[in-house]
C-alpha cells in the first residue's frame, strides 16, 4: 500500500516542479526533495525497523514517479485535453 503513496507523492512532486527544472539550484532542490520523501515514506510505513534497505527502493520509486510526473504526465494530460 505504501508503494502507492510513494508513486503518488512522486507524481505530485514532479508535476509541481515541471516548469521549475531550468536552473541548477532548482534541479538540486528537486533531487533533495526526492531524497527526503523516499526515507520519509519508509519511516512512516514501519519498514525501516525490519528492512532498512527498502529506503533505496522507496527513493527509486519516488524518483521514477517524479520524473514521470515532470515530463510524461503533462504531455499525457495535454493529449487527453485535446481529445475531449
Amino acid at each position: 500500500m505504501w508503494e502507492l503513496v510513494a508513486w503518488g507523492l512522486g507524481l505530485v512532486l514532479g508535476y509541481s516542479f515541471r516548469n521549475s527544472l531550468t536552473a541548477g539550484w532548482r534541479i538540486a532542490l528537486f533531487g533533495v526533495a526526492i531524497l527526503v520523501l523516499g526515507p520519509l515514506i519508509t519511516l512512516l510505513s514501519g519498514e525501516m525497523a525490519g528492512e532498512p534497505w527498502l529506503v533505496v527502493v522507496d527513493i527509486g520509486q519516488v524518483g521514477a514517479a517524479a520524473l514521470i510526473g515532470a515530463f510524461l504526465l503533462p504531455y499525457g494530460l495535454r493529449r487527453f485535453r485535446d481529445m475531449a
